[in-house]
Parts: C-alpha cells; structure tokens; sequence
C-alpha cells in the first residue's frame, strides 16, 4: 500500500521541479512555495480525498483494504478527518502566504505521528504485517512528505505573510 503512495511521491517532485525550472524569476522561496503546493495538493489533497470518500461509503472494504478491522465509529470519524484535511490542502491551489500554513502543520503532525504508529506495529510483529511496507517504505511515504512540507514551508517564507 505504501509504495502507491511513494510513487505518487516521486512523480510530485520531479513535476514539481519542472514547474520550478520554468518559471521565471526562479528563486529558492519561489520552488519551495511550488514544492509545497505540489505536495499539499497532489499528495495530501486529491489522494487523501479519495481515501476519505472509501473510507465514508465503503468502511469495512476500506478497513480490510488497509489491514485494519472495521470498527464502526473509528474509521467513521478517521473518514471525516481525512476529508476535512483534504479539503484544507486542496484550497492551497486558491490561497498562499500564512494560509499555508494550517495544512502544513495538520500534515506534518500527521504523517509524523503515522510514521511512529506504523513503525511500532512493524516492530511489534516481528517486521511483518500492518498495511505495507518496511521501515524505509513507510517512512518515505509518511515521515519524509511531513518533512518536506515543512522544510519547504520554511524556505519559501510563506509563514510570514499575514491576512
């Protein structure tokens, strides 16, 4: 499961380094801001939105798709969360400066949090298990997009903007 989502990765910051090359002027704050939008909205936006509408019309499919037991008001509430998440990264493609970052933040605690979660239960079960991946795997689909959000975040100075 996770290496979809590592692929998407990748396929993100080629695209997005792209972008960045051929825009003019080309600064550092400019490609991180693009990096930034890349990732909210092609990893944390249209992805995740997919995810929560699986996990609100289908719960048990989705539960079982991601190695999980369906548990009624979990996966409910997990649905809901992920489509309010999506939502917040999409309306990056309208808004910039300080707007930012709420998605970058709500992001990076999650896939942060998700990256510990996944690595405990890969350790508890002896390396084996859970919804994919190894410790590597899932830290390049979790750990390391909460990293880049945030670094990218940082560089492009869109956390000083106000209004």
């Amino acid at each position: 499961m996770h290496l979809h989502f590592v692929f998407i990765l990748i396929l993100l910051l080629v695209a997005a380094g792209v972008h960045a090359a051929s825009v003019t002027p080309r600064t550092v704050p400019r490609a991180a801001e693009l990096v930034m939008k890349y990732l909210l909205v092609g990893y944390c936006g249209v992805p995740m939105l997919v995810v929560s509408l699986y996990l609100l019309i289908s719960p048990e499919r989705a539960a079982a798709a991601f190695g999980f037991t369906a548990s009624g008001p979990v996966i409910a509430f997990f649905g809901w969360a992920y489509l309010g998440m999506s939502i917040l990264s999409l309306l990056a493609l309208y808004y910039r400066g300080a707007y930012l970052v709420a998605p970058v933040v709500v992001w990076a605690v999650y896939l942060g949090g998700a990256t510990f979660v996944h690595l405990g239960e890969l350790a508890a079960r002896g390396g084996g298990g859970g919804h994919g991946g190894g410790p590597l795997e899932i830290f390049a689909a979790h750990g390391l997009v909460g990293v880049l959000l945030v670094l990218a975040l940082l560089v492009s100075g869109a956390w000083r903007g106000r209004g």
